[in-house]
């Protein structure tokens, strides 16, 4: 006979690996809520030491292509709203784009163009351009505004320009228009936050109660999770990445960093799309080493700068974990009836009793905690120019900003003396103990060449992040600077209950004496049964032993006693 355990022994498809180890559960791994964030430094440079063409605004951008547009008399706000609402072409890219992420579901031809803007505008299908949705939706708390207003915002001379909020959807800016060309180079400060479990245990009390001796009871227990609105308010970026949680921490930053309608002239959103950091919380700019302007805050240090940033999300993110905090309540009824509400309403019920003849019992019920401990590390650094116009954009990593600088700036001294001041910042970035930390390192070395040897080899060097860079907090290693340790506590839905007895008796010696023979009886009824089966253990013979246990615990019928007798 075979030793096959099947009809068809072939190979499984994936299997372990027989000489492989088991896994190990690692507790050192970040939780699912780690966010991107982004800080932008301004560096203190002065706009006369850039090169001439830095310091004119271009000939061809957004605002003078309306200014075209608005010189013809048919051209109004009513123009500008049916090219936003998809139903005209604008030649403006700013224009278009804007009418494609907002309205274009599906490819669609437009009516004639609105009169008077003709030159600028045609039928789409004479164009032979076929939009597609980006399938991105807008932000319905970032984008409060009616057509109409947003046709007026850009007839004022305000840009519109969509970025991509934390959530994913997308919001939309007005940027003001420039008024002169304002050259600058900034540091961007890529950070993560990352939130970890802590401890977890009771915290408030929630309530009390007391059965009577022999009472019955009902209770029920409704978390936070009780409809969508209350669900949805108690979300926290800690242990969560909704969009209605992500939403409100980004809306929460933008308000803290009092950012005025003069910042908008630096489009920090589209700067950090093209700085590699997309769907982050934005920081926004903050300068040093000089004055600020358009709204940016100032400090006198790097130092300072970077503290300031990491302060204004700290303090972001406390104001939104303690409003989610606040809305995760649990109540504990011990009514009998209850009525029930739309919205996936969740409520536990439980029939508690007491089953004691003498004594009160009473419930405490608590609340549950969980402890979050959140570390926020710089992960990257780059770097941007800008000078007030979008698409006038130059972005360097670690490697190549001593070429940026040479690129931008008239003096090559200055330049290697400014990249000099940005090596010496990121060789002292304070961490959260107060210790300067080296963030770079120069990598030097020589390539040769492996098929002809005797060629000339060349040498190279260059900045980068510290390849051995690791810092940890609580057991949690990062790749990075630890700039911030955050301990924060949120209630949970979870519910804790302990039963405590009351001393007091609550019958009489009559009563006590009754239940006291009671438990007498009892007691002599488990002696005598393990009596009986002491007597039966000691006998040997299986047959015996077998009858006598049908006759002690009366299994064996009337009819075989009697033959037995006979």
């Amino acid at each position: 006979m075979s030793d096959s355990t099947s009809c068809t022994p072939k190979e499984p498809l994936i299997k372990l690996d027989e000489a492989g180890s088991a896994s190990i559960l690692n507790y050192n791994l970040p939780q699912s809520t780690t966010y991107d964030v982004v800080s932008f430094i301004k560096l203190d440079i002065n706009p006369k030491k850039f090169k001439a063409r830095f310091r004119v605004l271009p000939k061809k951008h957004f605002w003078g292509q309306l200014d075209l547009l608005k010189k013809d008399d048919n051209f109004t706000v009513k123009s500008i709203e049916s090219i936003i609402t998809g139903k005209q072409y604008s030649a403006i890219p700013e224009l278009q784009n804007l009418s494609i992420n907002l309205n274009a579901t599906k490819p669609r031809t437009f009516r004639k163009a609105v009169p008077g803007v003709n030159s600028l505008a045609a039928p789409i299908a004479a164009t032979g351009l076929v939009m597609k949705s980006a399938n991105i939706p807008v932000s319905t708390s970032s984008l409060e505004f009616s057509t109409s207003h947003i046709a007026s915002r850009i007839y004022d001379g305000y840009m519109p320009s969509l970025y991509t909020r934390l959530s994913g959807r997308q919001g939309l800016n007005f940027i003001k228009r420039p008024t002169r060309a304002k050259p600058a180079i900034y540091m961007v400060m890529k950070m993560k936050m990352a939130s970890y479990l802590g401890d977890y245990g009771a915290g408030q009390t929630l309530k009390t109660f007391s059965l009577l001796p022999g009472e019955t009871t009902t209770i029920s227990v409704k978390s936070y999770h009780q409809n969508e609105e209350t669900s949805s308010a108690s979300e926290s970026v800690l242990d969560s990445y909704s969009e209605s949680c992500t939403d409100e921490l980004q809306t929460t930053v933008e308000n803290s960093t009092q950012q005025t309608e003069s910042a908008s002239e630096t489009d920090t959103d589209t700067m950090s799309v093209e700085a590699g950091t997309s769907g982050g919380v934005n920081l926004g700019i903050v300068s040093f080493g000089g004055s600020a302007e358009g709204g940016a805050s100032s400090v006198n240090t790097t130092t300072e700068a970077v503290e300031s940033q990491v302060n204004s999300l700290e303090s972001a993110v406390d104001h939104h974990v303690q409003t989610a905090d606040t809305n995760r309540q649990v109540e504990v009824n011990t009514e009998t009836s209850s009525t029930s509400s739309s919205g996936g309403e969740e409520t536990i019920t439980r029939t508690l009793e007491n089953i004691n003849r003498s004594r009160v019992l009473n419930f405490v019920f608590r609340q549950l905690l969980q402890e979050y401990f959140t570390i926020t590390y710089l992960n990257e650094v780059t770097f941007v120019y800008d000078n007030g116009v979008p698409g006038g954009r130059k972005t360097a990593n670690l490697s190549s900003i001593g070429n940026l600088l040479k690129e931008v700036l008239s003096d090559p001294a200055e330049a290697k003396k400014e990249e000099n001041r940005i090596y010496e910042h990121l060789c002292n970035i304070p961490d959260h103990t107060g210790t300067r930390v080296s963030f770079i390192e120069l990598i030097k070395g020589t390539n040769k060449n492996c098929i002809n040897p005797s060629a000339s080899s060349t040498k190279y060097e260059y900045v980068k992040k510290r390849g051995d860079l690791k810092q940890e907090y609580r057991g949690k290693s990062v790749n990075g600077i630890i700039l911030s340790v955050k301990d924060r506590i949120l209630r949970t839905p979870s519910v804790i209950v302990d039963a405590l007895l009351g001393q007091g008796e609550a019958l009489d010696c009559y009563n006590i004496q009754l239940q006291e023979a009671a438990s007498k009886e009892a007691h002599l009824e488990n002696d005598l049964t393990e009596q009986a089966m002491a007597i039966i253990d000691a006998i040997t013979d299986p047959e015996v032993k077998a009858a006598l246990y049908k006759k002690v615990f009366g299994d064996c019928c009337e009819g075989e006693e009697t033959s037995t007798t006979e």
